[in-house]
């Protein structure tokens, strides 16, 4: 993949998970700053996505850890386990959302 094809992947992600959090968590805050992506919760715990383009790869920290995931053709998914990133925000955001 040529870096303006990942540079629009991940902007597809970001704006994918920017609409999904504003629609089905209002309660949580969204915002998103050039390469980064930030979901808080009002006790300030965070969940951070970000690009890390010299490895073609989005990242996202949360509680219960940090995952890499790579652009795969068709989806984002964990570099260790295979799994989709969708599933991980999942994961991340019921850990916030209490």
């Amino acid at each position: 993949m040529t870096e303006t094809e990942y540079l629009q992947q991940t902007q597809t992600l970001f704006n994918a998970v920017m609409a999904h959090i504003e629609h089905d968590y209002p309660d949580l805050d969204t915002q998103s700053q050039g390469a980064i992506v930030e979901i808080e919760n009002d006790d300030g715990q965070k969940i951070i996505i970000n690009q890390q383009t010299p490895m073609q790869e989005v990242w996202l920290a949360s509680r219960s850890g940090g995952y890499h995931f790579k652009w795969d053709g068709g989806a984002w998914v964990n570099t260790r386990d295979g799994a989709d990133f969708w599933s991980y925000l999942q994961t991340a955001v019921a850990e916030i959302n209490v």
